[in-house]
């Protein structure tokens, strides 16, 4: 039995490893790694379909929010912070209410990187770089009342 299980995994641990390398980074003629991921809300509710992604510390990241909303009250967008903590989560999140000027972002030195605001169908993009630490580094809707329920974490590792 051992021995009609051990091609199996071996065959298991190939395509593991194939379907590794198809996402996430590739690699720029200068050396450079550059991370492509997309965000999604879910349906018309004030939550992110993805809540976390990983990073490497430093690369250049697109960043591609798809609002698949319909209410015509689901306008988002996406808002990278300078750290993970629930009171710069709330000073940022809060501030941004009065923001409306500038789309909905405030200013605020923990502010990282925003995208556009997506009207629901809308698709933006934004290219950053990730910060050179690692760390956990919260992501947030600032679209008014959206930031205490849309919330994810960029974990960005060596």
């Amino acid at each position: 039995m051992t021995f009609r299980l051990l091609p199996l995994l071996l065959s298991l641990s190939l395509l593991l490893i194939g379907l590794t390398g198809c996402g996430g980074a590739e690699a720029e003629p200068d050396g450079a790694a550059v991370s492509s991921i997309t965000i999604t809300p879910v349906g018309n509710q004030m939550e992110f379909e993805q809540t976390e992604f990983t990073v490497t510390a430093g690369s250049e990241i697109t960043l591609t929010f798809n609002n698949t909303a319909t209410s015509p009250a689901m306008e988002h967008n996406v808002l990278f912070l300078t750290d993970n903590e629930e009171a710069t989560i709330n000073r940022v999140g809060q501030a941004a209410m009065g923001a409306a000027s500038n789309a909905y972002v405030p200013e605020d030195d923990a502010v990282l990187a925003a995208t556009d605001l997506a009207k629901p169908g809308e698709t933006v993009t934004l290219t950053f770089t990730a910060p050179s630490e690692p760390g956990e580094y919260a992501y947030i809707c600032t679209f008014p009342g959206h930031y205490a329920m849309m919330q994810g974490t960029m974990r960005v590792t060596e």
